[in-house]
């Protein structure tokens, strides 16, 4: 490789991460599931470009029986952290980070610390996401609302 080569290689990798620094806060502001239109997407029953609490308090009833893998009618550490690592292709395993950030998140949403997650602090949780992307505070989660990401 030639030395001319090697200054051409650095000044595109700068420039690529230049390009990446100069992102918008707007696209860098969520995780992927984490914005409106991962929102939209997951709970919009109807189609219809907007999300109702009602809508909402359905289908996070519905997503809280997935996590139950047992059938035994409660949540525990296991069928949550199972769950998320169900959702992964078989032919590649789950990064141990997000396993371990999976039984984070369960640690968090058990709030009584009693091994089990109910479906009320589930939907707590879901609750502060509505609250927080409903920016206009009409009850429902559609385009008029002004945040991109809870």
């Amino acid at each position: 490789m030639t030395k001319t080569h090697l200054i051409a290689g650095l000044v595109l990798a700068l420039s690529a991460s230049q390009g990446a620094l100069a992102q918008s806060s707007a696209e860098r502001r969520a995780a992927p599931g984490h914005g409106k239109g991962a929102f939209l997407s997951e709970n919009d029953t109807d189609h219809d470009g907007r999300v109702t609490a009602a809508e909402f308090t359905a289908a996070r009833a519905a997503k809280y029986r997935t996590f139950d893998l047992d059938g035994d009618g409660k949540v525990s550490e296991a069928d949550y952290v199972g769950e998320f690592t169900g959702r992964f292709s078989k032919d590649k395993p789950v990064p141990d980070g997000q396993v371990k950030q999976a039984h984070v998140r369960f640690g968090v949403l058990d709030t009584d610390k009693d091994g089990n997650l109910t479906l009320e602090e589930f939907n707590a949780s879901g609750e502060r996401m509505f609250e927080r992307l409903d920016t206009n505070g009409d009850g429902v989660v559609d385009e008029a609302d002004t945040l991109g990401s809870y």
